[in-house]
């Protein structure tokens, strides 16, 4: 298995990439012998404790206003009720020493001695090292179920959102008590804590928002404790950094993030100026490299999507505020980013769980449905200028970023008369018929981009469809990454997907190297060959190239026609197989779906939403539904059903299937 995969790497990528990537692994191997003795110098350590010449809260209140700011806070649980009821709850379970995170419901995580298990995997009752050298920290333990996101989840203190906006008078002090436990039980660079440079960064970033909102009421010895833990954030970012020329993913975009922040908070501190000029160096580098022209994020995952929207967005606002100013450029692209979210989103303002999903945000007021994007159009209206985002309500997390004003002075954009008909993502690979209420979204576009690449699915010309503001069709999102890789893969795999499965493969290969890494060798090769969309409906056509690796194997081909004034997606697959093989259709189904069945018609409903599934041609397979599970977020699994078709072919396939709505209103 280890010959194939390097001669297929080899194949794939050539010998020049394959040689950087030797190169970049042996340079971080370096870099972790001089890390070593640099950060398990005590030395180290004790020389970041020294207190900051001139530290105060009011640049961190400059970037965070909402925070510093309260006017707005008495209006807020009339202006947003559900979600100040879920952050209200929130706060008083954090302030308890409950958390509910990563699908653990509301746990209790104080220890017998009353104090939080920083270290701990709660759900599965398993403890990380805490006194080890960071670079020693396992990623995973042998405990079953084991996940080492949730004690990196919980030091990432978001909880701070929640006290800050639904009563800091009364959280202020809850914060600084969990704020000391963690620094006294998490010395610098040591544990599992410090192990992931990203949550590092999420972690300060955090702590800038609570010295915004609780800073001018610190002791002068708590205000110089504060300073000086933020300044060995920095430095540890600093010498940290995840970058890897052909993999740099989500991960230093954090990382950079983190540091255009607290050079932004700590200007004082001459370290920081550095910090403020690299990262706004490497924030106009990688802005273009995270998002595609198309304003995609390029690690092909609808709600990563969101997550680095949200780090670019605090990233631009840090260095705007330190007068470290990114360029119209970078501002383009990431208002691009912005237009993506609108893209994708339906009437109910949700999109699609496309590839894999951590649940992760940034500047998280509330919980939020991990299908939830659309949210942040008004903040990218606000910041970035861009009036055509000033779309549905303002959020919380405008107040937060700009201020009362600005909540005050928000205005929607008119929407445009008529259906908004169905956009493409070109570079990204999804294609939308259909218009807000009513649309199929295809994918087929790259598995990964270089050099960022990391959370995609094996999912081309899978389709997701939503009818009347409902969901119908699903992806069913990404469960969990190491605590359990083969339920890691399934959701990977193209049978967690609405697309053609052949002879029981998936449509590129995947090498499993443990459980958190994995390669994926881009067999699939998809390609859009016609796109269209417009008043009267659309058609799309593509294709990939994943089963020709198989002993009569050959492309797939998808077609889509939609017609606007029927409501119908007729889909057409193409497969010019030799021999015998084994494909199946797969539609996955919302939990909250229900289906009868007869006549060879499968009608699918949800709410007043109505979905006939009809298998024209050829001959009728006879369907059958089989169970299955969707991932609402990040270890949150339920029970769902499969409409599942079989057909054993020899020699080509084509295929034809009608999907017609029906819903009691229209309008």
């Amino acid at each position: 298995m280890g010959f194939n995969r390097v001669i297929l790497k080899l194949r794939h990528d050539g010998p020049w990439r394959g040689g950087r990537r030797v190169l970049y692994t042996h340079l971080n191997r370096i870099h972790n012998r001089r890390r070593r003795l640099r950060w398990q110098d005590p030395d180290t350590a004790s020389s970041l404790n020294a207190p900051i010449t001139g530290f105060s809260p009011e640049p961190a209140m400059r970037l965070w206003p909402g925070a510093a700011e309260r006017s707005w806070l008495a209006a807020a649980p009339k202006r947003w009720p559900e979600l100040h009821q879920k952050a209200a709850r929130q706060a008083r379970d954090a302030a308890e020493g409950r958390f509910d995170l990563l699908g653990s419901g509301p746990v209790s995580v104080l220890g017998q001695d009353g104090r939080i298990r920083w270290h701990d995997d709660f759900k599965a009752e398993a403890s990380f090292p805490s006194d080890c050298l960071y670079l020693d920290a396992p990623i995973w333990l042998e405990e079953e179920g084991s996940d080492i996101k949730v004690p990196w989840e919980l030091s990432r203190f978001q909880h701070v959102f929640a006290f800050i906006w639904t009563d800091p008078d009364r959280y202020g002090g809850v914060f600084i008590q969990q704020w000391r436990d963690w620094r006294e039980a998490n010395p610098v660079a040591r544990g599992v804590n410090w192990a992931c440079t990203m949550d590092v960064a999420f972690r300060a970033i955090s702590f800038t928002a609570a010295l915004a909102a609780w800073g001018e009421q610190f002791d002068a010895d708590t205000l110089t404790s504060f300073g000086a833990l933020l300044a060995a954030h920095g430095h540890f970012i600093r010498d940290n950094l995840e970058w890897m020329g052909d993999a740099r993913t989500n991960h230093y975009f954090t990382d950079i993030a983190g540091l255009a922040v607290l050079g932004a908070v700590l200007r004082p501190y001459p370290p920081a100026h550095a910090w403020l000029r690299f990262a706004a160096r490497e924030l106009r580098r990688e802005i273009n490299q995270q998002f595609a022209l198309d304003g995609f994020n390029k690690e092909c995952s609808t709600t990563y999507h969101r997550l680095v929207v949200e780090l670019a967005t605090i990233g631009y606002n840090a260095c705007r505020v330190a007068g470290e100013e990114l360029g119209e450029t970078s501002r383009n692209r990431i208002v691009e980013a912005y237009r993506a979210i609108d893209v994708l989103s339906d009437a109910s303002r949700n999109a699609p769980l496309i590839g894999d999903n951590d649940s992760a945000r940034v500047f998280a007021l509330s919980h939020r449905e991990d299908a939830e994007l659309a949210y942040l159009l008004p903040i990218g209206a606000a910041l970035f200028g861009a009036e055509d985002l000033a779309r549905g309500t303002a959020p919380p997390e405008l107040a937060l970023l700009c201020g009362t004003d600005v909540i005050t002075s928000y205005a929607p954009a008119v929407e445009p008369e008529g259906p908004d008909y169905g956009r493409a993502l070109k570079d990204a690979g999804l294609f939308v018929l259909g218009d807000r209420r009513n649309r199929m979204v295809i994918r087929c576009g790259p598995l990964s981009y270089t050099p960022v690449g990391g959370h995609r699915h094996l999912d081309q010309l899978s389709i997701t469809l939503t009818v009347g503001r409902q969901p119908i069709l699903v992806d069913p999102g990404q469960y969990c990454y190491t605590s359990n890789p083969a339920s890691r893969d399934y959701y990977r795999s193209t049978a967690a997907h609405n697309t053609v499965e052949v002879d029981g493969e998936t449509q590129s290969r995947v090498f499993t190297g443990n459980r958190m890494m994995y390669s994926v060798i881009d067999e699939a090769r998809p390609r859009c060959e016609y796109y269209s969309s417009g008043e009267r409906g659309g058609k799309f056509i593509g294709l990939h190239h994943g089963y020709r690796r198989l002993r009569g194997g050959s492309d797939h081909q998808r077609t889509v026609e939609y017609d606007a004034a029927s409501r119908c997606w007729t889909v057409f697959d193409r497969l010019n197989l030799k021999g015998q093989h084994q494909c199946v259709w797969r539609f996955h189904l919302h939990p909250e779906v229900s289906v009868e069945s007869g006549d060879g018609i499968w009608l699918l409903s949800k709410g007043d939403a109505r979905l006939t599934l009809r298998w024209v041609s050829p001959s009728h397979p006879q369907g059958i539904l089989e169970p299955g599970t969707y991932a609402l977020a990040y270890g949150v699994e339920v029970e769902t059903q499969v409409l599942v078709f079989r057909m054993t072919s020899h020699g080509p396939v084509e295929a034809q299937i009608e999907l017609h709505t029906q819903c009691k209103d229209d309008t």
